[in-house]
């Protein structure tokens, strides 16, 4: 039996979103196909984001045990870590001032290596930047920018250092009273340490990829190729920029595309440079490789603050570590040692039954004869919902997205998330209607496809995919009625569906779709290409 191959599932390389993973076969000499298996397992609120996980093991109970173990330290972790509870240790650190406080090793350490950044970057890194995350949070809610009084004060709290440690005794002083966040840190020191965790050839468990929230770590046997995403757009749909193949390596990936703030019409990013207080502009998006994960997350970051000549350098300063920059004018900077792991972006498109494409007017217009895609696009954002509505981790659903025609056939999939363990996909009869599509269906099957939906961190849960008027062929389709199907079921769990009909045209529109037990919430947006962020 070969192992399971993690490709670009019937929305091709476009529903892959931020971070496409897909898990090639075992490459290191003496291991055979044979041995081990793919498991995968998939989480939403880990970490405040989604989680997934593939465990290369030699049998089920192995696979399993790794993914508790995976657990059970991301949840030590965070209970040390984290920045949103209250009990947490750092958190309780933070209310103490002028004293010299026994820390974990843990903490201690992250606070060591926030420090070492600090200094290497030239202060672009700094976790007390969390004072200029609230300050423009504030004024966000306000719809308004920070008064240069604001900003002084902000820039003051940043000045000098925060705290002391004591090496000796393993203590650490709070000498501010500056908020910090370790988040930009603290996440990948979480998936390095979940990783180790969980492999242990001893016990049957060869292999480990884990993605929280597109913070991507594999160790062990096989390599993987990782999609980066484009700098912009904030569709699950979008298609990847680079691919790069990596193994025993992190990959992070950093930039405004999914976070920041809307203040006067104008989108500001999340990540603000601790040197000026202000947002950083110059560039847009940046990742990086690194052997170790909590490495790639800080330079992540501290590369969408440096302007790009200088992040380049300091990562020619850093062995084996390696980035791609996004900037704001629309260049790609590629440090030197980049093109070892980048791979040639393919098209692994799964194509549905080929639709007649109507041309496209001589005046571009969405009318009768046009190609509305040109110009506009369908975003379908959808909500899941926790088991019994609640908020603690819970496994994903699979789901299908999808538009079908005036016929009720399947024009275009936007997104497919299913289950798969040897030998094959499995459960695709719970998503029962796009299951009866029969042609679709069997592409699916016999290409053994699978998605592994991963973006820069988001909420937990909440998705959208983009309709750009094509059909899976990439083939323009007519103006007219369609319907949107958001389908999900849940292994011992409920089966749902929405299904919309809607006209696109010329005329924009925005709707919104009531929920059920397992789609929390959807909306449909029709509207030009380019608006939003």
């Amino acid at each position: 039996m070969r192992p399971t191959t993690f490709r670009i599932s019937p929305s091709a390389a476009r529903a892959a979103g931020a971070l496409i993973l897909l898990l090639l076969p075992p490459s290191r000499p003496g291991v055979a196909a044979s041995d081990a298996r793919d498991y995968e397992f998939r989480h939403e609120n880990v970490l405040g984001t989604s989680m997934e996980l593939v465990v290369r093991a030699d049998n089920e109970q192995a696979a399993t045990a790794a993914e508790a173990r995976v657990l059970g330290e991301i949840d030590r972790l965070a209970r040390i870590l984290s920045g949103y509870d209250p009990s947490s240790e750092v958190r309780r650190w933070q209310a103490t001032s002028g004293a010299a406080v026994r820390v974990s090793p843990e903490l201690f350490e992250l606070l060591r290596e926030s420090d070492r950044w600090r200094e290497a970057s030239g202060g672009a890194f700094d976790p007390r930047v969390q004072v200029l995350t609230e300050l423009w949070s504030r004024c966000a809610r306000l719809d308004r920018l920070p008064t240069e009084a604001e900003r002084r004060a902000a820039r003051a709290m940043l000045a000098g250092p925060s705290w002391r440690l004591d090496e000796a005794h393993g203590t650490a002083e709070r000498l501010t009273a500056c908020p910090l966040s370790l988040n930009s840190i603290g996440k990948g020191y979480i998936i390095g340490r979940a990783c180790e965790a969980a492999l242990d050839p001893a016990r049957g468990v060869r292999g480990v990829l884990l993605n929280i929230g597109g913070d991507v770590r594999a160790v062990g046997d096989g390599t993987r190729l990782v999609g980066v995403a484009p700098p912009s757009g904030d569709s699950e749909s979008a298609g990847p920029v680079a691919l790069v193949q990596v193994q025993d390596r992190s990959v992070a990936t950093s930039g405004r595309a999914q976070r920041g703030f809307s203040i006067g019409g104008r989108w500001y990013s999340h990540i603000f440079d601790p040197r000026t207080g202000e947002p950083a502009a110059e560039v847009v998006g940046a990742t990086v490789i690194a052997p170790r994960a909590a490495d790639a997350n800080a330079l992540a970051t501290t590369l969408n603050v440096l302007p790009p000549d200088e992040g380049l350098r300091l990562i020619a300063s850093i062995a084996g570590v390696e980035c791609l920059l996004f900037t704001a004018d629309g260049q790609v900077r590629r440090s030197a040692g980049w093109s070892r792991y980048e791979r040639p972006l393919v098209a692994l498109a799964l194509a549905s039954p080929v639709r007649p494409a109507a041309p496209a007017g001589d005046d571009g217009k969405a009318n009768s004869g046009g190609s509305w895609g040109d110009t506009h696009e369908v975003r379908v954002n959808f909500e899941i919902n926790g088991p019994d509505g609640n908020a603690r981790r819970y496994r994903r659903p699979y789901v299908a997205v999808w538009v079908e025609d005036r016929d009720g056939l399947t024009a275009r999939t936007l997104a497919l998330w299913i289950q798969t363990r040897q030998p094959g996909p499995r459960w695709h009869p719970d998503l029962k209607r796009w299951y009866r599509d029969d042609q679709v269906r069997r592409l699916a099957d016999d290409a053994d496809l699978i998605d592994t939906m991963s973006r820069p961190t988001r909420p937990p849960g909440k998705y959208n995919v983009a309709w750009d008027g094509k059909d899976d062929h990439g083939k323009p389709l007519a103006p007219g009625k369609y319907t949107i199907c958001i389908e999900a079921a849940r292994e011992h769990g409920t089966y749902q569906i929405l299904r919309k009909e809607v006209t696109v045209g010329d005329r924009p529109f925005a709707e919104d779709l009531k929920g059920n037990v397992e789609i929390k919430s959807a909306s449909i947006e029709y509207r030009r290409k380019g608006e939003g962020r």
